[in-house]
C-alpha cells in the first residue's frame, strides 16, 4: 500500500483542518508546509510535529518532492501554485474558488491534463453520504420527477462576496443534482432595492474588510434563474440578511410528488416531505445518517464532520490518482461553478438571459469596468 507524501501551502484556518486530515489517513504522510507569516509558519510546525516549512513554495515542491501538495491559501494565490506543482508531476487539492477568473481556471485544469496529475477542489459537500442517499431517492421515484431546485445562501454578508465565496459551493451542489447549466437569468440589487450597476462593483475586500481576496465583486442582494440541460429548473437566492444561519443554507429539491431538504455547509441536515404540496401545517420527516453523523462511539462528531468529510476528500483524491479518473470534486467542476457565478454577473450586466458556456473568460465585471471606461 503506498503512502502519499502531502504538503500543505497557506499554514491559516484550513491549513490546520486539511493538516489533520491527512494525519487522520492511515494512506498519508504529512511533509512539510509554506506560509509567508514566521510566527503563523512557527506555530502549524509546532503542531503538527514537521521537520521543516518553508517560507517559499516552490522551494518546498522542489526539496520535500511531495505526491500531493494542498493549497489552502486564498484565491489569488491559486493559479501558481498550481501550475508550478503540475509541471512537477505533483497532485494538487485546491481551495475553493479554484481562481480569480476562468482564464486562470481554464489553463489550471488544462496544464493539469497535460502533465497527467488530478486537481481536486475543496467543494466539501460533494463527499456528503447524503447526496447518495438523495440520488437514490429521486432515482426510486420517490419524490416523483425532479423538476425544480431552490438554493437557499446562508446570509450573514452581501451577496456579491457570498456568491464568489459561498455559492461556489452551492452552485456545484446545485449542478450534482441537476448536471450541467444551460442559461442563467439574473438581477443584482442594492440593499435598497436600486438595481446594482457598473458603479457598484467594488473590490470584495472593499464590500467587506474582514472576507476573503475574492477580487472584484457586485451586488448585495442577488436572484438568479438557471435551466439546466437535463430540463432542470433552478432559483438560487443571497438575500443579505444580517445575521448569518447555517441551517438555513442549502437546497430544495422539488419533485412531482414530494421535495427533499438539505441544508448546512459542512455537516448535512437532511428532511424529506410526500406529496405534490408541501403546506405550512404539513410536517418535514428528517432523516439521518448515522455514519456520517455519529463517531465511532456514536457519539455526535465535533464541528458537523469536517474532519470525517475532509478525509473522505483525501482519501477520494488518493482512488482517482490510482484509478485515473477525475476527483468528485474536480478542478472541472470548480471551473463549471466559478462559470455558473460568471453567468450570473454577465446575465445582470446584459439583463437578459445568458448561455453557457462563455465564449468571453475574461472577469465580466472587469470588461464591464474597462467598456465603462472605469479604472
Amino acid at each position: 500500500m503506498k503512502i502519499y507524501r502531502v504538503a500543505v501551502i497557506g499554514l491559516g484556518g484550513m491549513g490546520n483542518n486539511h493538516a489533520l486530515a491527512v494525519q487522520a489517513d492511515d494512506r498519508c504522510q504529512l511533509v512539510g508546509g509554506a506560509e509567508i507569516d514566521p510566527e503563523r509558519a512557527h506555530v502549524w510546525k509546532e503542531r503538527f510535529g514537521v521537520e521543516v516549512v518553508f517560507d517559499d513554495y516552490e522551494e518546498m515542491l522542489d526539496q520535500l518532492e511531495p505526491d500531493i501538495v494542498i493549497n489552502s491559501t486564498q484565491s489569488p494565490l491559486h493559479y501558481a501554485p498550481t501550475l508550478a506543482a503540475a509541471q512537477r508531476g505533483i497532485h494538487i487539492f485546491c481551495e475553493k474558488p479554484l481562481a480569480r477568473n476562468l482564464v486562470q481556471a481554464d489553463e489550471m485544469v488544462q496544464v493539469c491534463d497535460t502533465y497527467k496529475v488530478k486537481l481536486a477542489i475543496n467543494h466539501i459537500k460533494r463527499v456528503s453520504l447524503y447526496n447518495n442517499l438523495v440520488l437514490d431517492l429521486i432515482t426510486k421515484g420517490e419524490i416523483g420527477q425532479l423538476i425544480h431546485l431552490k438554493a437557499i445562501d446562508k446570509g450573514g454578508r452581501k451577496s456579491g462576496n457570498a456568491l464568489i465565496g459561498m455559492g461556489t459551493h452551492l452552485y456545484d451542489w446545485m449542478r450534482l443534482f441537476a448536471g450541467d447549466v444551460e442559461w442563467v437569468h439574473a438581477h443584482l440589487l442594492q440593499l435598497n432595492g436600486q438595481e446594482s450597476t457598473v458603479y457598484d462593483i467594488k473590490d470584495a475586500q472593499e464590500m467587506n474588510p474582514k472576507d476573503y481576496s475574492d477580487g472584484l465583486v457586485l451586488g448585495e442582494r442577488c436572484f438568479a434563474s438557471f435551466r439546466f440541460k437535463s430540463g432542470i429548473h433552478a432559483e438560487a437566492a443571497f438575500l443579505a440578511e444580517t445575521q448569518g444561519d447555517d441551517k438555513g443554507y442549502g437546497i430544495d429539491l422539488i419533485g412531482t410528488e414530494g421535495r427533499i431538504a438539505i441544508r448546512e455547509s459542512v455537516g448535512t441536515t437532511m428532511f424529506i416531505h410526500r406529496g405534490q404540496r408541501h403546506l405550512p401545517q404539513q410536517n418535514w420527516e428528517q432523516v439521518y445518517i448515522e455514519e456520517e453523523d455519529n463517531d465511532e462511539k456514536g457519539q455526535p462528531r465535533k464541528n458537523r464532520g469536517r474532519l470525517y468529510l475532509q478525509r473522505l476528500m483525501i482519501r477520494d483524491l488518493i482512488n482517482a490518482i490510482e484509478e485515473d479518473r477525475d476527483p468528485i470534486a474536480s478542478g472541472r467542476g470548480g471551473v463549471a461553478s466559478m462559470e455558473m457565478i460568471n453567468l450570473t454577473w454577465e446575465s445582470h450586466r446584459r439583463k437578459e438571459r445568458v448561455y453557457a458556456p462563455l465564449e468571453i473568460r475574461e472577469h465580466p465585471l472587469e470588461r464591464w469596468r474597462r467598456e465603462e471606461g472605469i479604472t
